[in-house]
């Protein structure tokens, strides 16, 4: 991986009349907040290169509206556009190509999260079971694994 000098990865850097082909390598963007406002940081390659791409708020909705995830390619283009008397670069987007959904039964899919399920339940039962001060009911074990399960399919 190539870094600049602050330890940084190269950032994605736009000229105006180029087309730029990224692929994601995560499948949401980092968002934070500096003295510009909001911005959307996603990890990329270009040119098999990782880079940090900030995406614009209107880059980012239009990858959340194409539902693109790790291994997804796009391309983005800085064209110019004529507004009164200067000329200002508009950022086109454009998806290239998509990875297929993963399935939602068989291996990695839904049955992932049963299992996940399944795990936080057996060991709500344990937890009610070894504090003597909770009384043992369906409520509190459906809280507790329901807790359980929504920390740990973040995770994951």
């Amino acid at each position: 991986m190539t870094q600049n000098g602050n330890g940084m990865k190269p950032k994605v850097e736009l000229n105006l009349g180029q087309e730029t082909r990224l692929k994601l390598i995560r499948d949401k963007a980092y968002v934070g907040q500096n003295s510009y406002g909001q911005y959307y940081l996603y990890g990329v390659t270009e040119n098999g290169e990782e880079k940090s791409f900030f995406a614009s708020e209107d880059i980012h909705a239009k990858i959340l509206e194409a539902g693109l995830h790790s291994g997804d390619e796009f391309s983005i283009k800085k064209v110019p556009q004529q507004q009164g008397r200067r000329v200002v670069g508009i950022v086109e987007f454009a998806v290239l190509s998509k990875q297929p959904a993963p399935p939602l039964n068989g291996n990695g899919g839904s049955d992932h999260f049963k299992a996940l399920m399944k795990a936080c339940v057996a060991e709500a039962v344990e937890i009610t079971k070894e504090v003597n001060t909770i009384p043992w009911q369906n409520e509190d074990v459906r809280s507790i694994a329901l807790t359980m399960f929504i920390q740990r399919a973040r995770l994951n």
